[in-house]
C-alpha cells in the first residue's frame, strides 16, 4: 500500500508539472501514454512483491504445517506435500475426498458435528484430533480451521492448518499409562499391607483361639475329674443317708422311750428337721454336680478350636454349648435386661465341619446380639414393647416381641444344605454399615472394646473353610438377623 502511494503522488507531480507548461496537443498525449506506463510500472512491481509475500507464506507453511483446503461441503480442493507424507496418500486420492478419509474412529460423532456447527456460522475451530493413515498407522495433529466468506458471511471454503503432535502424544500417553501403573502399583501395595495386617491380626488371634481351646479343654479335664469322684459318691452317700434315715425311724418305733441322755442330744440336735433336711440337701448337690458335669461337657465341646480335621458333628450340641458359656452375660445384672433364648431347631443330620471354628462363628454372633439387645434395652428400656426380632419376620415375631430375645432356627435346605439363623431384636444398624460388617477391622465398638475382627473371621469361616453362605439382614430399631448356610458334606 505505501508504494501504491508513492507511485501516485510522483504521478501527479508529473502530471501537475506538465499541466504548468504549455504543450501541444501531440505533447498532451505523449504525457497521458507516460503516465499510464508509469502507473503500470508500480502496480507489477506491487503485484510482484505481493506474490513474493504470499510464496513466503505458503512456503513456510508448506514446510512448518499440514495444510489442506476444503469447499464448502468439506471436499478437499488441495492439499499440500505435507499432508500426502503424514496421511500416506497421493494428492489425487485425497482430492475430491473429504477428511473422513483419514477418520480413526477414535473420537465420538458429536465431537464433529460440533466442530460443523462453529465452522459453518463463520467461526474459527481448534482442536486435538487422533487421524488414521493409509498404511493404518495413527498420528495425532493440532487443528486449526478457518473459513473463508462471501459478501453475504457464508462461508464458501475452508483453510485447516494442522501441526503434528503425535510425539508429545505419545509422551503423553506414555506419561499416563506410568502414572497409572504406579497408581495401580500404590493399590496393590496397599491391599498387600491390608491383607498382611489382617492376616497378622487373624494369625494372632487364631493362636489366642488355640491357646485357649487348649486352656479350656485343660481346666476341663482338671474339673471332670474330681467332679466325676464327688458325682460318684453321692449316690452312694444318698443310698447311706436313706438307710440311717430308715434305721433312725425303727428305733423311734420299737424304741419310743430312750434313756434321758439320748432323748435330750435328739431335742437339741433337732433330728426330725434334720431327717426332712439331708434328702434336700443331697438333692441339692446332685443337680450341682449334674449342673458342673454339663458346663464342663460344654467347655470340652467348644474347645475344638484348634481341631484341623473335618469330623461330622451335631450342630445343635455346638450351639448349645456357646449358649452355656455365654449365661452369665445372659442374665440380668443392674441395667442390663436378661436377654430369652428361643430355640426353634429343626432335624439335623450330622454336618461334616471344622466344629470348633463354627462353634467360634456361634460365639461372635451370639456376643454381638446380646450386645445390640443391650444397647438398645438400656438406653430405653420402653422399646421394649415394640421391639421386633430380625427384620422383616413375622413368624419369628409372634408373642416374642415383649422382652430381649435371641431366636435361633435350624433347618435343612434341600438336601444338601443346612441352616441356621441367629435373629434378635436388639438396636439394629444402618445399610451403611450393614455392608461394612465384614469388612477387617471394622467395628462400631469403642475404642478397646472390639478389634473388628469377629464377623470378618466369621464371613472367612463359613464362605472359605466351609464353602457356604454368611448373610445379615438388619435395620435400625428393628433387630438383625445372622443366616449361615453351610453344606452337609464338605466332600461333595
Amino acid at each position: 500500500m505505501e508504494r501504491k502511494q508513492v507511485a501516485e503522488e510522483n504521478v501527479l507531480k508529473s502530471t501537475d508539472f506538465l499541466k504548468g507548461t504549455m504543450l501541444s496537443k501531440e505533447e498532451d498525449a505523449i504525457q497521458a501514454y507516460a503516465v499510464a506506463v508509469a502507473e503500470r510500472k508500480y502496480s507489477d512491481e506491487l503485484i510482484r512483491q505481493t506474490l513474493k509475500e504470499l510464496s513466503d507464506i505458503k512456503f513456510a507453511l508448506d514446510r512448518a504445517a499440514i495444510v489442506a483446503i476444503t469447499d464448502a461441503k468439506g471436499k478437499i480442493t488441495y492439499v499440500n506435500d505435507t499432508f500426502c507424507k503424514i496421511s500416506k496418500y497421493l494428492p489425487e486420492e485425497l482430492i475430491g475426498q473429504d477428511h473422513r478419509i483419514v477418520n480413526s474412529s477414535y473420537h465420538p460423532k458429536e465431537v464433529f458435528r460440533r466442530m460443523w456447527s462453529i465452522i459453518r456460522a463463520g467461526k474459527v475451530w481448534k482442536g486435538e484430533i487422533k487421524n488414521k493413515a493409509k498404511d493404518g498407522t495413527y498420528y495425532w495433529v493440532d487443528t486449526t480451521i478457518v473459513p473463508f466468506l462471501n459478501e453475504a458471511g457464508k462461508p464458501v471454503r475452508y483453510l485447516s492448518i494442522r501441526f503434528d503432535i503425535t510425539e508429545r502424544k505419545q509422551v503423553e500417553e506414555a506419561l499416563k499409562r506410568s502414572q497409572d501403573e504406579l497408581r495401580k502399583n500404590a493399590e496393590h501395595l496397599e491391599q498387600a499391607m491390608n491383607q498382611l495386617k489382617q492376616t497378622q491380626s487373624q494369625l494372632v488371634q487364631a493362636e489366642k483361639m488355640s491357646s485357649l481351646g487348649q486352656l479350656v479343654a485343660g481346666v476341663a479335664h482338671e474339673i471332670n475329674n474330681p467332679i466325676n469322684f464327688i458325682y460318684g459318691n453321692l449316690i452312694h452317700i444318698n443310698e447311706y443317708t436313706k438307710n440311717l434315715l430308715h434305721l433312725l425311724e425303727l428305733y423311734r418305733q420299737y424304741y419310743p422311750n430312750p434313756v434321758s441322755e439320748i432323748q435330750a442330744e435328739i431335742e437339741s440336735q433337732d433330728l426330725n428337721f434334720v431327717a426332712e433336711d439331708l434328702p434336700q440337701l443331697l438333692n441339692s448337690m446332685n443337680l450341682g454336680t449334674n449342673r458342673i458335669c454339663q458346663v464342663v461337657a460344654s467347655l470340652r465341646n467348644f474347645s475344638r478350636l484348634d481341631e484341623a480335621q473335618k469330623k461330622e458333628v451335631n450342630l445343635h450340641e455346638g450351639i448349645d454349648s456357646t449358649l452355656l458359656i455365654l449365661q452369665n452375660r445372659l442374665k440380668a445384672r443392674g441395667k442390663h435386661p436378661g436377654v430369652q433364648i428361643v430355640k426353634k431347631y429343626g432335624k439335623l443330620p450330622l454336618v461334616e465341619c471344622y466344629a470348633g471354628q463354627l462353634n467360634q462363628v456361634f460365639m461372635n454372633i451370639l456376643s454381638n446380639a446380646i450386645d445390640a439387645i443391650s444397647s438398645r434395652f438400656t438406653n430405653n428400656a420402653l422399646e421394649m414393647q415394640n421391639s421386633k426380632l430380625g427384620i422383616n419376620n413375622e413368624e419369628d415375631n409372634q408373642s416374642l416381641l415383649v422382652k430381649p430375645t435371641i431366636l435361633i432356627r435350624t433347618q435343612i435346605v434341600g438336601k444338601e444344605r443346612v441352616k441356621i439363623a441367629i435373629a434378635d431384636n436388639g438396636s439394629g444398624m444402618t445399610e451403611e454399615v450393614r455392608k461394612k460388617i465384614f469388612d477387617p477391622f471394622f467395628t462400631t465398638k469403642p475404642v478397646g472394646v472390639g478389634t473388628g475382627l469377629g464377623l470378618s473371621i466369621s464371613y472367612q469361616i463359613v464362605v472359605e473353610k466351609h464353602r457356604g453362605k454368611l448373610t445379615c439382614i438388619s435395620a435400625p430399631t428393628q433387630g438383625t438377623k445372622f443366616i449361615i448356610e453351610i453344606p452337609i458334606q464338605q466332600s461333595k
